[in-house]
Protein backbone atom coordinates (compact mmCIF):
# COMPACT_ATOMS: atom_id res chain seq x y z
CA UNK A 1 0.00 0.00 0.00
CA UNK A 2 3.07 1.99 0.95
CA UNK A 3 4.59 1.30 -2.68
CA UNK A 4 1.34 2.56 -4.30
CA UNK A 5 0.75 5.72 -2.31
CA UNK A 6 4.70 6.84 -3.04
CA UNK A 7 4.19 6.25 -6.72
CA UNK A 8 0.82 8.18 -7.03
CA UNK A 9 3.03 11.32 -4.78
CA UNK A 10 5.67 11.22 -7.97
CA UNK A 11 2.97 11.18 -10.50
CA UNK A 12 1.74 14.17 -8.50
CA UNK A 13 4.77 15.99 -7.64
CA UNK A 14 5.95 15.41 -11.53
CA UNK A 15 2.39 15.89 -13.17
CA UNK A 16 3.88 17.49 -16.30
CA UNK A 17 6.36 14.30 -16.78
CA UNK A 18 3.56 11.54 -16.55
CA UNK A 19 1.02 13.96 -18.78
CA UNK A 20 3.88 13.66 -21.65
CA UNK A 21 4.24 9.91 -20.78
CA UNK A 22 0.40 9.02 -20.49
CA UNK A 23 0.01 10.53 -24.23
CA UNK A 24 3.31 8.78 -25.63
CA UNK A 25 2.48 5.86 -24.28
CA UNK A 26 -1.16 6.47 -25.76
CA UNK A 27 0.10 7.15 -29.50
CA UNK A 28 2.93 4.29 -28.99
CA UNK A 29 -0.44 1.88 -28.45
CA UNK A 30 -2.61 3.43 -31.07
CA UNK A 31 0.37 3.20 -33.65
CA UNK A 32 1.03 -0.38 -32.20
CA UNK A 33 -2.39 -1.73 -33.05
CA UNK A 34 -2.90 -0.21 -36.06
CA UNK A 35 0.15 -1.78 -37.58
CA UNK A 36 -0.65 -5.20 -36.00
CA UNK A 37 -4.03 -5.00 -37.73
CA UNK A 38 -2.68 -3.66 -41.29
CA UNK A 39 -0.31 -6.93 -41.02
CA UNK A 40 -3.03 -8.77 -40.27
CA UNK A 41 -5.29 -7.86 -43.47
CA UNK A 42 -1.89 -7.93 -45.58
CA UNK A 43 -1.77 -11.34 -44.59
CA UNK A 44 -4.77 -12.49 -45.60
CA UNK A 45 -4.94 -10.44 -48.88
CA UNK A 46 -1.23 -11.90 -50.07
CA UNK A 47 -2.70 -15.47 -48.99
CA UNK A 48 -6.09 -14.69 -51.24
CA UNK A 49 -3.48 -13.37 -53.95
CA UNK A 50 -1.48 -16.52 -54.79
CA UNK A 51 -4.58 -18.69 -54.38
CA UNK A 52 -4.73 -16.75 -57.78
CA UNK A 53 -1.21 -16.78 -58.94
CA UNK A 54 -0.70 -20.95 -58.49
CA UNK A 55 -3.53 -21.24 -60.91
CA UNK A 56 -2.75 -23.23 -64.15
CA UNK A 57 -2.14 -21.06 -67.46
CA UNK A 58 -2.03 -22.67 -70.89
CA UNK A 59 1.53 -23.29 -71.83
CA UNK A 60 1.47 -20.93 -74.55
CA UNK A 61 -0.19 -18.27 -73.07
CA UNK A 62 1.80 -15.80 -71.20
CA UNK A 63 1.08 -14.38 -67.41
CA UNK A 64 -1.71 -11.55 -68.17
CA UNK A 65 0.81 -8.21 -68.86
CA UNK A 66 -0.82 -4.56 -66.94
CA UNK A 67 0.57 -1.65 -66.77
CA UNK A 68 0.93 0.90 -64.02
CA UNK A 69 0.70 4.63 -64.47
CA UNK A 70 2.05 5.73 -61.17
CA UNK A 71 2.26 9.17 -60.13
CA UNK A 72 4.91 9.22 -57.09
CA UNK A 73 4.46 12.72 -56.08
CA UNK A 74 0.45 11.90 -55.88
CA UNK A 75 -0.77 12.31 -51.92
CA UNK A 76 1.96 14.59 -50.75
CA UNK A 77 5.10 11.98 -52.35
CA UNK A 78 3.47 9.36 -50.24
CA UNK A 79 2.21 7.60 -53.09
CA UNK A 80 4.77 5.59 -54.82
CA UNK A 81 5.74 4.31 -51.18
CA UNK A 82 2.05 3.38 -50.65
CA UNK A 83 2.26 1.42 -54.32
CA UNK A 84 5.07 -1.02 -53.20
CA UNK A 85 4.17 -1.50 -49.99
CA UNK A 86 0.20 -2.62 -50.08
CA UNK A 87 -0.32 -3.20 -53.87
CA UNK A 88 2.53 -3.97 -55.53
CA UNK A 89 2.92 -7.36 -53.83
CA UNK A 90 -0.36 -8.40 -54.17
CA UNK A 91 -0.41 -7.48 -58.08
CA UNK A 92 3.09 -9.89 -58.04
CA UNK A 93 1.66 -12.80 -56.45
CA UNK A 94 -1.55 -12.83 -58.16
CA UNK A 95 0.75 -14.08 -61.12
CA UNK A 96 0.58 -10.93 -62.89
CA UNK A 97 3.23 -9.63 -65.02
CA UNK A 98 3.57 -6.03 -63.62
CA UNK A 99 5.12 -2.95 -65.96
CA UNK A 100 5.22 0.06 -63.91
CA UNK A 101 6.10 3.72 -65.52
CA UNK A 102 5.81 6.43 -62.99
CA UNK A 103 4.69 9.82 -64.71
CA UNK A 104 7.03 12.78 -64.42
CA UNK A 105 5.22 16.21 -65.38
CA UNK A 106 1.98 17.17 -65.85
CA UNK A 107 0.13 15.67 -68.64
CA UNK A 108 2.97 12.82 -69.11
CA UNK A 109 -0.06 10.34 -68.16
CA UNK A 110 -2.00 11.14 -71.16
CA UNK A 111 1.09 10.52 -73.44
CA UNK A 112 2.00 7.89 -72.21
CA UNK A 113 -1.41 6.19 -72.80
CA UNK A 114 -1.51 7.63 -76.35
CA UNK A 115 1.33 5.49 -77.57
CA UNK A 116 1.08 2.73 -75.06
CA UNK A 117 1.29 -0.93 -76.94
CA UNK A 118 1.32 -4.80 -76.13
CA UNK A 119 -0.64 -4.52 -72.73
CA UNK A 120 -3.67 -6.16 -71.54
CA UNK A 121 -5.17 -3.65 -68.91
CA UNK A 122 -3.85 -0.50 -67.58
CA UNK A 123 -3.84 0.39 -63.57
CA UNK A 124 -4.34 4.09 -62.43
CA UNK A 125 -2.45 4.55 -59.10
CA UNK A 126 -3.15 8.09 -58.41
CA UNK A 127 -5.21 10.26 -57.48
CA UNK A 128 -8.33 12.22 -59.62
CA UNK A 129 -5.57 14.08 -61.76
CA UNK A 130 -3.92 11.04 -62.92
CA UNK A 131 -7.34 9.07 -63.48
CA UNK A 132 -8.63 11.68 -65.62
CA UNK A 133 -5.45 12.08 -67.81
CA UNK A 134 -5.21 8.36 -68.45
CA UNK A 135 -8.69 8.40 -69.82
CA UNK A 136 -8.39 10.85 -71.73
CA UNK A 137 -5.65 9.81 -73.63
CA UNK A 138 -7.33 6.27 -74.27
CA UNK A 139 -10.40 7.72 -75.50
CA UNK A 140 -8.65 10.19 -77.92
CA UNK A 141 -7.04 7.28 -79.47
CA UNK A 142 -9.24 5.34 -82.54
CA UNK A 143 -7.90 2.05 -82.72
CA UNK A 144 -9.37 -0.72 -79.87
CA UNK A 145 -6.69 0.55 -76.85
CA UNK A 146 -10.06 2.76 -75.35
CA UNK A 147 -11.44 -1.08 -74.46
CA UNK A 148 -8.32 -1.77 -72.51
CA UNK A 149 -10.04 -2.39 -68.78
CA UNK A 150 -8.64 0.22 -66.20
CA UNK A 151 -8.08 -0.80 -63.15
CA UNK A 152 -8.48 2.45 -60.42
CA UNK A 153 -5.82 2.55 -57.17
CA UNK A 154 -6.79 5.46 -55.24
CA UNK A 155 -3.09 6.92 -53.87
CA UNK A 156 -3.89 10.69 -54.71
CA UNK A 157 -5.30 12.99 -51.89
CA UNK A 158 -8.37 13.63 -54.23
CA UNK A 159 -9.74 9.94 -54.77
CA UNK A 160 -13.51 10.55 -56.17
CA UNK A 161 -13.33 8.10 -58.12
CA UNK A 162 -11.67 5.48 -55.91
CA UNK A 163 -13.53 6.72 -53.03
CA UNK A 164 -17.07 5.76 -55.12
CA UNK A 165 -15.52 2.34 -56.20
CA UNK A 166 -14.07 1.24 -52.83
CA UNK A 167 -15.30 3.34 -49.68
CA UNK A 168 -12.17 4.28 -47.54
CA UNK A 169 -10.46 6.12 -44.79
CA UNK A 170 -7.59 6.93 -43.01
CA UNK A 171 -5.14 4.22 -41.39
CA UNK A 172 -6.23 0.82 -41.60
CA UNK A 173 -9.52 1.83 -43.83
CA UNK A 174 -7.18 3.09 -45.96
CA UNK A 175 -5.54 -0.29 -46.52
CA UNK A 176 -8.47 -2.04 -47.05
CA UNK A 177 -9.42 0.33 -49.86
CA UNK A 178 -6.29 -0.14 -51.53
CA UNK A 179 -6.71 -3.81 -51.04
CA UNK A 180 -10.04 -4.09 -52.20
CA UNK A 181 -8.83 -2.46 -55.68
CA UNK A 182 -5.97 -4.63 -56.25
CA UNK A 183 -8.52 -7.54 -55.44
CA UNK A 184 -11.19 -6.72 -57.78
CA UNK A 185 -8.05 -6.10 -60.58
CA UNK A 186 -7.11 -9.43 -59.79
CA UNK A 187 -10.23 -10.94 -59.60
CA UNK A 188 -11.55 -9.74 -63.16
CA UNK A 189 -14.37 -7.72 -61.69
CA UNK A 190 -15.65 -4.86 -63.95
CA UNK A 191 -18.61 -2.71 -64.56
CA UNK A 192 -18.75 0.13 -67.01
CA UNK A 193 -18.63 3.58 -66.79
CA UNK A 194 -19.45 6.01 -69.26
CA UNK A 195 -17.80 9.14 -69.23
CA UNK A 196 -18.13 12.95 -70.21
CA UNK A 197 -16.96 14.49 -73.34
CA UNK A 198 -16.34 18.26 -72.84
CA UNK A 199 -15.31 19.91 -76.74
CA UNK A 200 -14.76 23.42 -76.97
CA UNK A 201 -16.55 25.52 -79.26
CA UNK A 202 -13.86 27.30 -81.46
CA UNK A 203 -14.46 29.21 -84.87
CA UNK A 204 -13.68 28.59 -88.44
CA UNK A 205 -10.28 30.51 -88.23
CA UNK A 206 -9.17 28.33 -85.04
CA UNK A 207 -7.48 25.06 -84.88
CA UNK A 208 -10.06 22.79 -83.45
CA UNK A 209 -8.82 21.76 -79.80
CA UNK A 210 -9.12 17.92 -78.72
CA UNK A 211 -11.88 16.92 -75.99
CA UNK A 212 -11.29 16.12 -72.96
CA UNK A 213 -12.90 13.35 -71.38
CA UNK A 214 -14.63 13.35 -67.25
CA UNK A 215 -15.55 11.13 -64.73
CA UNK A 216 -17.24 12.62 -61.73
CA UNK A 217 -17.90 16.40 -62.13
CA UNK A 218 -17.74 19.99 -63.98
CA UNK A 219 -17.16 22.93 -61.40
CA UNK A 220 -17.46 26.55 -61.73
CA UNK A 221 -17.38 29.53 -59.18
CA UNK A 222 -16.80 30.38 -55.78
CA UNK A 223 -16.88 27.24 -54.02
CA UNK A 224 -14.65 26.03 -56.12
CA UNK A 225 -11.99 28.76 -55.91
CA UNK A 226 -12.20 28.55 -52.79
CA UNK A 227 -11.58 24.83 -52.14
CA UNK A 228 -8.32 25.35 -54.71
CA UNK A 229 -6.73 27.58 -52.08
CA UNK A 230 -7.27 25.45 -49.45
CA UNK A 231 -3.49 23.76 -49.73
CA UNK A 232 -2.11 27.58 -48.68
CA UNK A 233 -3.76 26.54 -45.41
CA UNK A 234 -1.60 23.93 -44.55
CA UNK A 235 -0.38 25.16 -41.14
CA UNK A 236 -4.06 24.73 -39.95
CA UNK A 237 -3.97 20.94 -40.54
CA UNK A 238 -7.72 19.02 -41.01
CA UNK A 239 -9.12 22.65 -39.86
CA UNK A 240 -7.77 24.25 -43.47
CA UNK A 241 -10.60 23.48 -45.68
CA UNK A 242 -12.60 25.65 -43.04
CA UNK A 243 -10.15 28.44 -42.99
CA UNK A 244 -10.35 28.65 -46.92
CA UNK A 245 -13.67 29.64 -46.35
CA UNK A 246 -12.85 32.53 -43.63
CA UNK A 247 -9.96 34.01 -45.43
CA UNK A 248 -11.07 33.85 -48.68
CA UNK A 249 -15.17 34.49 -48.38
CA UNK A 250 -14.56 38.57 -48.76
CA UNK A 251 -12.04 38.60 -51.73
CA UNK A 252 -13.16 39.58 -55.34
CA UNK A 253 -10.53 37.28 -56.89
CA UNK A 254 -13.27 34.30 -56.92
CA UNK A 255 -15.50 33.91 -59.06
CA UNK A 256 -18.63 35.40 -57.84
CA UNK A 257 -20.54 35.75 -61.29
CA UNK A 258 -20.95 32.59 -63.37
CA UNK A 259 -23.27 33.52 -66.00
CA UNK A 260 -24.50 32.16 -69.45
CA UNK A 261 -26.48 30.10 -71.36
CA UNK A 262 -27.37 26.73 -71.26
CA UNK A 263 -28.84 24.63 -74.29
CA UNK A 264 -29.47 21.31 -73.53
CA UNK A 265 -31.35 18.38 -74.78
CA UNK A 266 -33.58 16.15 -72.90
CA UNK A 267 -32.04 12.55 -71.17
CA UNK A 268 -32.67 9.49 -73.56
CA UNK A 269 -32.38 6.18 -72.77
CA UNK A 270 -31.59 5.34 -76.74
CA UNK A 271 -32.70 5.44 -79.36
CA UNK A 272 -31.92 5.99 -83.45
CA UNK A 273 -31.08 10.01 -83.10
CA UNK A 274 -28.66 9.02 -80.29
CA UNK A 275 -27.20 6.37 -82.70
CA UNK A 276 -26.93 8.72 -85.82
CA UNK A 277 -25.88 11.32 -83.89
CA UNK A 278 -23.18 9.67 -82.00
CA UNK A 279 -22.33 6.89 -83.85
CA UNK A 280 -19.17 5.63 -81.22
CA UNK A 281 -20.31 5.36 -77.69
CA UNK A 282 -17.48 6.38 -75.61
CA UNK A 283 -17.12 4.40 -72.45
CA UNK A 284 -14.25 3.06 -70.30
CA UNK A 285 -14.46 -0.55 -67.78
CA UNK A 286 -13.70 0.26 -64.29
CA UNK A 287 -12.47 -2.82 -61.79
CA UNK A 288 -14.73 -3.13 -59.06
CA UNK A 289 -16.20 -5.62 -56.02
CA UNK A 290 -19.09 -6.91 -57.80
CA UNK A 291 -19.27 -7.96 -61.49
CA UNK A 292 -22.11 -5.93 -63.76
CA UNK A 293 -22.47 -7.15 -67.65
CA UNK A 294 -22.82 -4.42 -70.45
CA UNK A 295 -26.18 -4.53 -71.41
CA UNK A 296 -25.95 -3.98 -75.30
CA UNK A 297 -29.48 -2.73 -76.87
CA UNK A 298 -30.34 -2.07 -80.88
CA UNK A 299 -31.07 1.30 -81.37
CA UNK A 300 -31.88 1.65 -85.01
CA UNK A 301 -35.51 0.76 -84.73
CA UNK A 302 -36.39 3.00 -81.17
CA UNK A 303 -37.94 6.23 -81.95
CA UNK A 304 -38.23 9.27 -79.12
CA UNK A 305 -39.19 12.47 -80.89
CA UNK A 306 -38.19 14.51 -77.72
CA UNK A 307 -34.35 13.44 -78.28
CA UNK A 308 -33.82 16.27 -80.80
CA UNK A 309 -35.61 18.79 -78.63
CA UNK A 310 -33.27 22.08 -77.70
CA UNK A 311 -34.05 23.89 -74.28
CA UNK A 312 -32.22 26.86 -73.75
CA UNK A 313 -31.67 28.20 -69.99
CA UNK A 314 -30.38 31.53 -68.83
CA UNK A 315 -28.30 31.77 -65.47
CA UNK A 316 -26.37 33.51 -63.19
CA UNK A 317 -25.12 32.17 -59.63
CA UNK A 318 -21.71 31.82 -58.27
CA UNK A 319 -21.90 28.08 -58.09
CA UNK A 320 -22.01 26.05 -61.14
CA UNK A 321 -21.58 21.96 -61.25
CA UNK A 322 -22.55 19.49 -63.66
CA UNK A 323 -21.82 15.63 -62.51
CA UNK A 324 -22.87 12.64 -64.12
CA UNK A 325 -25.24 10.31 -62.80
CA UNK A 326 -28.17 7.56 -63.92
CA UNK A 327 -31.67 7.66 -63.25
CA UNK A 328 -33.54 4.49 -63.57
CA UNK A 329 -31.29 3.29 -66.04
CA UNK A 330 -30.63 6.61 -67.77
CA UNK A 331 -27.53 7.98 -68.24
CA UNK A 332 -28.08 11.85 -67.28
CA UNK A 333 -25.72 15.08 -66.81
CA UNK A 334 -27.33 16.62 -63.93
CA UNK A 335 -26.87 20.69 -63.83
CA UNK A 336 -26.75 21.88 -60.28
CA UNK A 337 -27.09 25.80 -59.54
CA UNK A 338 -26.29 27.40 -56.29
CA UNK A 339 -27.52 31.12 -54.92
CA UNK A 340 -27.19 34.20 -56.87
CA UNK A 341 -25.24 36.07 -54.61
CA UNK A 342 -24.10 35.34 -50.57
CA UNK A 343 -23.04 37.64 -47.87
CA UNK A 344 -19.51 36.61 -46.18
CA UNK A 345 -21.36 35.42 -43.29
CA UNK A 346 -23.54 32.68 -45.60
CA UNK A 347 -20.76 31.67 -47.90
CA UNK A 348 -18.35 30.55 -44.77
CA UNK A 349 -21.97 29.07 -43.32
CA UNK A 350 -22.60 27.73 -46.14
CA UNK A 351 -18.63 26.64 -46.67
CA UNK A 352 -18.58 24.67 -43.16
CA UNK A 353 -21.82 23.31 -44.31
CA UNK A 354 -20.19 21.52 -47.30
CA UNK A 355 -17.59 20.79 -45.38
CA UNK A 356 -19.19 18.79 -42.62
CA UNK A 357 -21.99 17.23 -45.16
CA UNK A 358 -20.76 17.70 -48.67
CA UNK A 359 -21.65 19.42 -51.91
CA UNK A 360 -25.27 19.03 -52.46
CA UNK A 361 -26.39 21.44 -54.92
CA UNK A 362 -29.57 21.46 -55.90
CA UNK A 363 -30.99 20.33 -59.25
CA UNK A 364 -32.14 22.27 -62.04
CA UNK A 365 -31.44 20.75 -65.33
CA UNK A 366 -31.37 17.37 -66.66
CA UNK A 367 -29.96 17.00 -69.73
CA UNK A 368 -28.42 14.55 -71.85
CA UNK A 369 -26.19 17.44 -74.22
CA UNK A 370 -25.11 20.28 -72.56
CA UNK A 371 -23.63 23.60 -74.46
CA UNK A 372 -22.31 25.80 -72.15
CA UNK A 373 -22.27 29.35 -73.46
CA UNK A 374 -20.47 31.95 -71.07
CA UNK A 375 -21.32 35.90 -71.35
CA UNK A 376 -18.33 37.81 -72.55
CA UNK A 377 -17.89 38.96 -68.70
CA UNK A 378 -16.56 35.44 -68.50
CA UNK A 379 -15.40 34.89 -71.78
CA UNK A 380 -12.12 33.01 -70.62
CA UNK A 381 -13.63 30.99 -67.99
CA UNK A 382 -11.58 28.14 -65.74
CA UNK A 383 -13.48 25.26 -65.08
CA UNK A 384 -12.34 22.57 -63.06
CA UNK A 385 -12.38 19.19 -64.93
CA UNK A 386 -12.26 16.34 -62.40
CA UNK A 387 -10.30 18.46 -59.96
CA UNK A 388 -8.11 19.94 -62.50
CA UNK A 389 -8.45 23.08 -64.03
CA UNK A 390 -8.87 23.86 -67.52
CA UNK A 391 -9.64 27.51 -69.39
CA UNK A 392 -12.03 27.00 -72.19
CA UNK A 393 -14.44 29.68 -73.99
CA UNK A 394 -18.06 28.15 -75.57
CA UNK A 395 -18.22 24.42 -74.52
CA UNK A 396 -20.25 21.18 -74.90
CA UNK A 397 -20.45 17.98 -72.45
CA UNK A 398 -21.95 15.32 -73.83
CA UNK A 399 -22.78 11.87 -71.87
Amino acid sequence: MQRIIKIGKTLRNNWKKSVFGAVVLFYGAATAKEKYEINILMQAACKEAVSYGDSVIPIDRNPTLVTVILNPVANKRKAKKDFEKYCEPLLHLAGLQVDVIQTTSEGHAKEIVETLRGTEAIIVAGGDGTVSETVTGLLRRNDNANRFPLGVLPLGRTNTLGNTLFPGGDGVLRVKQLIQACMAIIENNTTVKNVMKIEPIVNEDEVPSKPVYALTSIEWGAFRDTLAKKDKYWIYGPLREYASYIFNGYKDSLCWNCSGTLRYTPPCSGCSNCLRKKPEIKRKWFFMPSNQAAQETDLTSLQNPECTMTNELCFKTCDFKIKPNVTDGIPILSIGLGKNQYSYIEFVSEGWNRARNGDDLPEVVKARTVELQPLDSNKDLVLAIDQEEFETTTTTVRW
